[in-house]
């Protein structure tokens, strides 16, 4: 009976082991994915510095402390006639399209959750993590030309994010919506 009791000891200890070990792994995966999360926010709101005038060229004045200056944003371009799916090999085809239509320089879907669908440039999983954050706390974009815009896909929400070099339009912001639920539809 003891020699039993003994054995069982054992396989409990060895349990309990293989358990710390897979915590410890568990821990250092988390505190490594934390470190890169904080040092993408300490990068992404750290304001740009002035770039010097070229040469020959004439200085722009400083608007006066206090007076802001509206800048009209110009209308963007209407979309091509583009088809996303036709012709794509696979999804992420069907993005890289998509991004052509509308003129945007990067697009992601994540799950809410921060989990990355689709992207159209890897290493976007940091991304997709913060931006969900921010969205689930009904934060702003915290990265200029940044468009949050949000898509149910077979009734899960999804976070879409679409980065520009321009404003989007309300309309803009429709049709792409339209056109990411139309490539989830067809691909997954």
């Amino acid at each position: 009976m003891t020699a039993e009791f003994g054995s069982v000891a054992e396989v409990l200890l060895l349990i309990l082991v293989i358990a710390d070990i897979v915590m410890m792994i568990l821990l250092m995966l988390l505190l490594r994915y934390l470190r890169r999360l904080a040092a993408g926010l300490g990068t992404a709101g750290a304001p740009a510095a002035p770039q010097p005038p070229a040469p020959g060229a004439e200085p722009v004045p400083e608007p006066e402390a206090g007076v802001r200056e509206q800048a009209e944003p110009a209308p963007a371009p209407a979309a091509p006639a583009v088809d996303l799916i036709e012709g794509s090999p696979d999804i992420q085809g069907s993005i890289q399209r998509l991004c052509e239509k509308h003129g945007l320089s990067d697009f992601l879907i994540t799950t809410l959750d921060g989990l990355v669908v689709v992207s159209r440039s890897p290493g976007s999983s940091e991304e997709a993590a913060r931006f969900s954050d921010l969205y689930q706390r009904r934060k702003k974009p915290d990265s200029p030309g940044v468009t949050f815009l949000e898509i149910a896909h077979r009734r899960e929400r999804m976070l879409a994010v679409a980065r520009s070099n321009h404003p989007l339009s309300p309309g803009q912001v429709r049709e792409i919506e339209e056109d990411a639920r139309k490539i989830l539809n067809w691909w997954l």
